[in-house]
């Protein structure tokens, strides 16, 4: 089992083999009651990718949050090798921890093609640049830009720009899973902010049901990506955020969507 919390984002998508089929997951020093949900996504597709040939590289995951996993505790990671073919492969992966099960996610690779290469959306232009924006103090292991908005012009809207701080290279699995730790930070955000209570977002209790990420096209985690989602109102305490992922030059790379419960004070 890994013994020493890791000190960067390599470190901590660097997992322990336990068997073919089984990884181990440090988690670093925290003050948060319950474990970041990108590191266990990140983590997760980082196992999954492992038992995977490198000519298949991740496109699309889907991970459901089962349980808030304990920050003071490694995470076991076991993948089971639903299917392997030519073009697609697919894996499945279960997180847990002594409590049992805290994450399920489904990722599915795809042999690279050569095809057509159409552009997805236009990059916003509009929003300040990343020099133009101070950092956030809260994120140990990505530069966090957050973008300014207004509720009266985007009710239910967040936008970051993130980076990576780890030097990740060109390796587009270890990129994959880099951008997968960084798209937990602002789904929520962006479905609180369409919340009548929006605002006094610390009165509120809200949490991450379920997430999603697809991969587009080729991008450097470790440089500049723009993270600009939008909320679809709530109903029945729960509210879906979907968006996209731009680089700095506004290619379009990822997309994210994410569901969530929010709670009003009882």
């Amino acid at each position: 089992m890994p013994t020493s919390p890791p000190h960067d984002l390599l470190s901590l998508l660097t997992l322990e083999t336990v068997d073919e089929n089984t990884y181990v997951g440090s988690c670093p020093p925290s003050m948060r009651e319950r474990l970041y949900g990108g590191q266990v996504v990140g983590q997760a597709l980082r196992a999954a990718a492992t038992t995977v040939p490198a000519s298949h590289l991740p496109h699309s995951l889907h991970a459901n949050f089962i349980l808030a996993g304990r920050p003071d505790e490694v995470v076991r990671y076991e993948v089971d090798r639903i299917r392997d073919g030519r073009s697609f492969m697919t894996r499945r992966v279960v997180a847990r921890q002594s409590g049992g099960a805290i994450l399920n996610l489904d990722a599915s690779f795809h042999a690279p093609e050569e095809e057509v290469d159409t552009p997805g959306t236009a990059l916003p232009q509009i929003l300040p640049q990343p020099d133009q924006l101070d950092r956030t103090t809260w994120e140990a292991f990505g530069d966090v830009r957050v973008v300014p908005l207004t509720r009266a012009t985007d009710p239910a809207r967040s936008a970051m720009w993130i980076r990576a701080e780890s030097n990740l290279g060109e390796d587009a699995v270890l990129n994959a899973c880099a951008l997968a730790y960084l798209s937990d930070h602002n789904p929520m955000d962006a479905i609180i902010a369409s919340h009548p209570q929006g605002l006094a977002w610390d009165e509120l209790m809200s949490a991450s049901l379920d997430h999603a990420v697809w991969f587009h096209r080729p991008f450097r985690a470790d440089e500049w990506l723009l993270f600009d989602l939008n909320a679809g109102g709530l109903h029945d305490a729960r509210g879906l955020a979907m968006g996209t992922v731009h680089d700095h030059q506004g290619r379009h790379v990822a997309s994210v969507a994410q569901e969530g419960v929010v709670r009003s004070p009882r």
